[in-house]
């Protein structure tokens, strides 16, 4: 009997020590914070457009994890599709090379995010006459506006123009200039002999319209055609080179008759 009383004490004291008794809980595992990925990249702003060669614009970029959290440090690489068009430094300024379209792109691991650039110059049409050709008796006069067109120039601001106005003096002769819209003239009796004047055609405060600069009249010498032509010799500031590049001019036929 004794045996047996000791031998159901041993099997429960095993029981016991197999369910855990009161000894000391177990601590769970903490899961380890996952590494911040770049995950996307938002671009500011996501389109950039130029007017002009050399303008330089900033793009900006977000770059964010896994978890939508912003990634202030990462690292962002820089790059276009098109260096002939737009150049990105390592910062992300582009700078205009040349009329066209390109791509920006920006990459942090395997996030990238894009920006459209395109580079549009204004075109300016500076023309002698509202149409391409006239005449005149030999004798009597023609009067020739001087006509800058603005209407493809975007919202370009033009202030500053110079053109040279050149004809065959023994077909037709210089009479006078009348000043329109925004003109001046720089004239002398030598260089209207030779057939050629400078006309200024500006703005101080600038316009964005087209209008008649200068009206030059003319008188007819001897019969025979001549063209009165207009060359675009200098632009200020606001146009520079790339823009001076565009300017198209038209001539103007004028035929004397007797």
């Amino acid at each position: 009997m004794k045996n047996t009383v000791a031998l159901s004490a041993l099997l429960f004291s095993l029981l016991l020590g197999s369910c855990g008794g009161e000894g000391t809980p177990t601590t769970p595992t903490s899961t380890p914070t996952p590494t911040p990925v770049a995950t996307s990249i938002t671009l500011s702003p996501t389109s950039l457009s130029f007017t002009s060669l050399g303008e330089t614009q900033q793009l900006s970029a977000t770059v964010k994890d896994q978890n939508g959290a912003t990634m202030g440090g990462a690292s962002v690489s820089w790059a276009t599709s098109a260096t002939s068009i737009a150049t990105v430094s390592s910062s992300g300024l582009v700078t205009s090379v040349a009329e066209g379209s390109a791509t920006i792109t920006a990459s942090s691991g395997s996030a990238t995010s894009t920006a459209a650039v395109t580079v549009t110059l204004p075109n300016i049409a500076v023309m002698v006459g509202d149409s391409a050709a006239s005449s005149v008796t030999v004798g009597n006069q023609i009067t020739l506006p001087i006509v800058v067109d603005m209407s493809q120039a975007g919202d370009l601001n033009l202030a500053s123009l110079q053109v040279s106005v050149t004809w065959s003096p023994s077909v037709v002769s210089y009479v006078s200039t009348t000043t329109g819209t925004f003109g001046s003239v720089t004239a002398n009796d030598s260089d209207v002999a030779t057939g050629t004047f400078l006309a200024n055609l500006f703005n101080s405060s600038g316009t964005t319209e087209s209008f008649r600069a200068v009206l030059i009249t003319f008188s007819g010498v001897s019969t025979g055609t001549t063209a009165v032509e207009v060359e675009v010799t200098t632009a200020g500031n606001e146009l520079g080179q790339s823009v001076l590049d565009k300017v198209t001019t038209r001539k103007h036929d004028v035929t004397v008759s007797n």
